[in-house]
């Protein structure tokens, strides 16, 4: 640990060093400057913890620091982290969190990777601008073909009432556009649907819904109105969208 820790410094005082003098050169264009970054592990942190749940789809691991050195916007820690798919199911957005005892190290994300394959990995980051210790955990996975899973953890972001209030919302206003226009008005609308349908209370949201459990809800319609008008056209959407704003609810 201690050869490790020599080596790093003496790497990062170079590193600087370099480039100072490579930006220092009059010979350089100086617009290639904002995207020149260098990233350095940290050994001096310890990985933050991770709560894994034994049921979670998604899996994180190898958690490790890195200083972020920019000659323009200095040095600055970073957090990354693998994000793994463990179930047998596309997914298509979840929700992690990050969490401290203390009053600073709280935040939670929303990331939609375009489709993540089942044993499929990505990476995921946080730029730190506090030291406390704090722990990684999942909150909320959706998937392309509609279902969605929950944390059971009382301080999730998205909880199941938020997102059913979130999913109904959504519905009734595809509905309306549908009976206005035609299912090809509900599909051209998607894209812009969280503009369309928002929680009326945020931020100062219904403690039973989550903080983004809403906005998790009209998500998962759009999602649901997509994956069923690609497995059976439109009338499969005007029939889905009837029955999920009909008494029956799911």
């Amino acid at each position: 640990m201690k050869y490790t820790a020599r080596l790093s410094i003496a790497f990062l005082v170079i590193t600087i060093g370099c480039l100072i003098a490579v930006k220092s050169s009059a010979h350089l264009d100086k617009r290639v400057w904002p995207s020149l970054a260098v990233a350095l592990p940290n050994p001096f942190r310890q990985p933050p913890k991770i709560d894994s749940q034994p049921d979670s789809p998604l899996l994180i691991s190898n958690a490790r620091y890195y200083w972020i050195i920019s000659l323009n916007a200095g040095i600055s820690t970073e957090m990354r982290f693998e994000v793994t798919n463990r179930s047998k199911t596309v997914i298509h957005s979840y929700d992690w969190r990050y969490y401290s005892p203390a009053p600073v190290g709280n935040g939670a994300f929303g990331v939609a990777p375009g489709g993540l394959l089942p044993g499929q990995s990505r990476d995921d980051s946080l730029i730190e601008q506090e030291y406390a210790p704090f722990t990684l955990t999942i909150d909320f996975v959706q998937f392309a073909d509609g279902p969605a899973w929950f944390s059971v953890s009382p301080q999730s972001t998205v909880k199941p009432d938020g997102f059913s209030a979130g999913a109904k919302a959504a519905a009734d206003y595809l509905l309306g556009v549908m009976n206005e226009n035609e299912v090809q008005t509900v599909l051209e609308t998607l894209p812009r649907i969280h503009a369309e349908v928002e929680d009326a209370g945020f931020p100062s949201t219904n403690p039973e819904f989550g903080a983004f459990g809403f906005y998790c809800g009209v998500t998962n319609m759009a999602v649901r109105v997509e994956h069923e008008y690609q497995n059976g056209g439109a009338r499969r959407v005007e029939r889905f969208l009837r029955a999920y704003s009909g008494p029956r609810r799911n």
